[in-house]
């Protein structure tokens, strides 16, 4: 029987949090951690010594390593202590329906479905200009350069590739103007073009932070049976602990644990770049099954319990228990089901 205890507890929104003094001892962050306003005119060092594993909410703790951090977006966070992880992995694809068979034969040789324009997004866009054809992949990005207002990150493109490829307009309006990335979004938008790619290169949010993000873009690529190559620090290692295949014999992750976020970016993409090219010699029935055990794991009533329970000690896990039974919110919280 758990005690009644006194606790002092906050939810954080990640995008709408400015800076405000953190005083209790218990936060929820929902979705991805706030972040520091980029300096474009820095160069790429003095952007790494200022925004290195940042951590906002740290900064402005009073006592950052006594709170207790539940991360309802998160896998893994090396800048906190006593973290708890409740990510949900049913909160985007929610009445998802679909009994196409999985495809042996495919179109592109991958898909890459990008939104807002963050550095690693228009890092690894860069990159597919430069090394691809647009008939060989499937391609959208809510960004453009110039006329969209970002050529200042050009200084950081450049180093990498010749430019961004267009963006496809006609087929992401839906998906921007979402309160959320629905599973019908994705279903009747992008399964089509997810479903006929081998592989998905998915740019996570993560890009300095030491910490692996969940997003609806790393379950549409199982949901797309994509072999997924996934940016973000320790994606992999943590994204395999939790039981999925993450194809490791062929997808190189050994950047994943590099702590320069544009090297580890670069290295992804660099180490991944000859099995890209020869994407369609990669299918196999033996393959095909690996995809299809990915997504109905994914599909699993209990995967959210499932992952909670294998993200987190022993220790972490009773204390989860404690702060549900002193709290109300948390009780009903839909990253904790």
């Amino acid at each position: 029987m758990h005690k009644k205890l006194p606790n002092t507890f906050r939810e954080i929104v990640g995008h709408q949090y400015r800076g405000e003094s953190i005083t209790q001892d218990c936060v929820l962050l929902v979705d991805h951690f706030p972040y520091y306003e980029i300096d474009y005119n820095q160069s790429r060092a003095a952007l790494c010594k200022k925004h290195y594993a940042q951590n906002m909410l740290v900064d402005n703790c009073i006592d950052p390593d006594s709170t207790t951090w539940i991360y309802d977006s998160y896998m893994y966070v090396d800048t906190t202590k006593n973290n708890i992880y409740i990510p949900s992995f049913t909160l985007n694809i929610d009445g998802y329906e679909n009994s196409d068979p999985v495809k042996l034969d495919r179109k592109y040789k991958f898909i890459c479905l990008n939104n807002k324009p963050r550095l690693h997004r228009i890092l690894a866009s860069s990159w597919i200009h430069k090394n691809f054809t647009p008939d060989e992949y499937y391609y959208t990005a809510n960004f453009n350069i110039k006329e969209d207002g970002i050529s200042e990150h050009l200084n950081f493109v450049d180093a990498i590739g010749p430019g961004l490829p267009r963006k496809v307009k006609n087929l992401i309006v839906g998906a921007a103007g979402a309160a959320t990335a629905t599973a019908s979004i994705f279903k009747d938008t992008f399964y089509p073009f997810a479903s006929d790619s081998v592989f998905s290169i998915v740019n996570e949010v993560s890009f300095f932070e030491h910490a692996c993000h969940l997003s609806e873009k790393t379950l549409w690529a199982i949901l797309g049976y994509n072999i997924p190559i996934v940016s973000g620090y320790a994606m992999a290692t943590y994204m395999e602990r939790i039981g999925f295949d993450m194809f490791t014999d062929i997808v190189d992750y050994s950047s994943e644990f590099i702590k320069d976020p544009f090297l580890r970016t670069q290295r992804l993409l660099n180490d991944n770049l000859e099995v890209l090219k020869n994407a369609h010699d990669v299918l196999t029935p033996e393959i095909l099954e690996r995809l299809e055990h990915n997504s109905s794991f994914l599909q699993r009533t209990d995967i959210n319990k499932q992952c909670t329970t294998l993200l987190n000690s022993s220790k972490m896990l009773a204390k989860l228990d404690e702060i549900m039974y002193n709290n109300e919110y948390m009780q009903s919280y839909q990253g904790y089901r």
